[in-house]
């Protein structure tokens, strides 16, 4: 089974890179994540040059000029985007013609946007800085006379949301169970309840209307990945794996993705998989302390110490502010037997975080390999005050 499974993943991690080569569309991808929207337009346009009718490249190529305020190029994205899926790019076309002055055509697609399923909600357009400036015009007002562009049932879904944002989470629910009861974009309202019910700590009842969510409509990517997650940490990673694919193959630009599939194909037994997500991502992502210090926590549970070692070498020297990063590697350290370096990392750990029992504990442990019985008693009585109630026992036995 895992050898077949790491076929599949090589198939699909292939095609991603394009035969071990970074892939222009990640790495435009990558950039906008980044903030770096110049270097993002020279990789979506090499992707577009390799794949002229994509339309999500001119999308996303429109979004990184709009973003460097080259407005007359972004019109230009949107327009092609348009052209190859109506309402698409319409939102931002208006936004567009609004900085280029206008208003006219600005109007003109956001008809067209209010016609789309490409909509978004009547406060999202009222409150954006851009469209927000034709208020003034006539054609604002005869566009917003001409029909009823949102329903009731779209009034009432923001309401649930203004209630779930409020904190207000069981009136919301009654409107959702009402809206889905009318068959009101059902996947989306799924999702929702999903979001509030594990708000309230209710796991099982969540991961009950991500799966409603995903059979209702199997592109909702939000619900199939937050539906994974979950799977992940309840230990179902077969489907999570699964789940985890679907998601990347429709849509290869959700890094965080690979990085849950890494950790999932972890617990099922496949390390070089799992590790390859993980190259993938740092390949567009070379700077992410966290991923480092996740890739170490998957070479640890394996066994592969001195990998790990070097993986937390690389989060730290990013980043020296993580107790984390520290305690994972004193932990590491202890496992090798290089118990001073583990001693000393968990000292800096606990500077960084001194209420964490767990590391206080773990400190105590190598104080007494190292024979300081009564700086070992002393880590053991601040890991119990902070809740690590194993340490007791150590307490009752090492230090009386």
């Amino acid at each position: 089974m895992i050898r077949i499974r790491t076929l599949q993943f090589l198939l699909l991690f292939v095609s991603v890179l394009g035969f071990g080569q970074t892939d222009h569309y990640l790495s435009g991808r990558a950039c906008m994540e980044g903030g770096l929207y110049d270097s993002a337009v020279y990789h979506l346009e090499k992707a577009l040059e390799q794949n002229s009718g994509s339309t999500d490249i001119y999308y996303q190529l429109g979004i990184s000029f709009f973003t460097l305020k080259l407005y007359p190029d972004a019109r230009d994205a949107f327009y092609e985007t348009e052209k190859r899926r109506k309402g698409m790019g319409s939102f931002y076309l208006a936004k567009s013609e609004v900085k280029l002055n206008h208003s006219q055509q600005a109007l003109k697609y956001l008809r067209i946007h209010l016609s789309s399923r490409y909509k978004k909600s009547e406060s999202e357009i009222l409150l954006d800085e851009d469209i927000s400036t034709l208020e003034g015009l006539p054609g604002w007002q005869e566009l917003w006379n001409e029909k009823r562009w949102y329903s009731s049932r779209d009034q009432e879904f923001q309401d649930a949301m203004f209630l779930k944002d409020q904190g207000d989470y069981l009136e919301a629910i009654n409107i959702l169970n009402n809206l889905e009861k009318q068959g009101y974009k059902k996947s989306l309202v799924l999702s929702e309840k999903a979001s509030i019910y594990q708000e309230l700590g209710n796991i099982k009842a969540s991961r009950s209307a991500l799966k409603s969510a995903v059979t209702s409509d199997a592109r909702n990517l939000d619900a199939l990945q937050q539906l994974a997650v979950m799977q992940v940490a309840e230990g179902d990673t077969e489907e999570a794996v699964e789940e985890l694919n679907r998601v990347i193959r429709q849509d290869p630009a959700r890094f965080e993705a690979y990085m849950q599939r890494a950790e999932a194909l972890s617990q099922e037994g496949d390390l070089s998989a799992a590790l390859s997500d993980m190259e993938l991502y740092l390949t567009y992502f070379p700077e992410n302390d966290s991923a480092f210090y996740r890739k170490g926590l998957i070479q640890f549970q394996h066994g592969k110490y001195l990998d790990a070692i070097q993986s937390f070498n690389s989060s730290l020297a990013l980043n020296k502010g993580e107790a984390a990063y520290y305690f994972a590697r004193g932990r590491t350290y202890a496992a090798t037997g290089t118990t001073r370096y583990a001693e000393k990392d968990m000292s800096m750990a606990l500077d960084l975080d001194p209420l964490n029992g767990e590391i206080w504990f773990e400190k105590g442990k190598l104080e007494d390999q190292l024979g300081n019985k009564d700086s070992a008693c002393y880590c053991y009585q601040k890991a119990f005050q902070y809740g690590i109630y194993e340490a007791g026992e150590l307490i009752n036995t090492r230090c009386n």
